[in-house]
């Protein structure tokens, strides 16, 4: 494909849009990393925020937020990938659903591998394995790709107002679930930094790729249904029963 062919299907505008967001987000990811590496004063700010946000805690601001890491816990996030799946194989959008799967896949393998690789220590130790490690956050960068890329797909079938309306609505969500794990002390600042900058870069690379195909974008709507009622099922079921005992692990230490 060419390059005016490609400025044709998805627009200067937004492959502008695009470019900055990708290569702003890979900046901002490679100075925390470097940061992190080298102890920069980030690391410092890190350990302030940390402090900051503990004196701030009281149970009923503690049970929201717990609440709200819930949401972007695995058993929520993955029965809404594997419906956003299963509905574009039924459209017969074979290479959107591969894109989809595609995204989430490398965005988790890509967190895991850093966590190893890393190491980091959480400011609160409640984990095992790679999970114990902090860098970076696997909430913030799952629920930014998978969120922020079922976004996508549900709002290019939209008009503008309604594309903003859906962009405001999801990043405020998706900041939701990345400050509760600050205030539940279970990750530093650089952590969530890292996770949203890589995942914003991420999403917006796969966005274009995904533009490139162009696929119908057809009943869109009935995507949104299936894919907001799925979450609203996992994560009430999710919450009642992992809330109180969720509530003991991030408890203030």
């Amino acid at each position: 494909m060419t390059w005016r062919l490609l400025y044709e299907r998805i627009g200067v505008r937004n492959l502008l849009v695009a470019g900055v967001l990708t290569i702003g987000g890979v900046w901002l990811f490679l100075g925390v990393l470097e940061d992190v590496i080298t102890g920069d004063p980030l690391v410092a700010a890190d350990v302030q925020i940390h402090e900051a946000l503990q004196q701030l805690r009281f149970p009923l601001l503690d049970s929201l937020m717990v609440g709200a890491s819930e949401m972007g816990d695995a058993a929520v996030t993955v029965p809404v990938i594997v419906v956003v799946f299963a509905w574009l194989l039924w459209q017969a959008r074979l290479r959107s659903a591969l894109y989809w799967i595609a995204a989430v896949g490398f965005a988790q393998l890509f967190v895991l591998a850093l966590k190893f690789v890393i190491r980091r220590p959480r400011p609160a130790l409640m984990y095992d394995g790679a999970h114990s490690f902090s860098f970076p956050s696997n909430h913030a960068t799952l629920s930014i790709v998978t969120y922020g890329f079922l976004a996508f797909f549900v709002a290019c079938a939209w008009g503008t107002v309604a594309r903003l309306r859906i962009a405001i609505a999801t990043s405020l969500f998706i900041l939701l679930i990345s400050f509760s794990r600050l205030y539940l002390g279970v990750h530093w600042f650089s952590d969530v930094l890292a996770g949203i900058s890589f995942g914003v870069a991420w999403i917006a690379t796969a966005a274009v790729l995904h533009y490139v195909g162009d696929e119908n974008q057809k009943d869109a709507a009935s995507l949104g249904v299936a894919s907001f009622v799925t979450f609203a099922i996992s994560a009430t079921v999710h919450i009642i029963m992992q809330h109180s005992g969720d509530m003991i692990r991030y408890a203030p230490g």
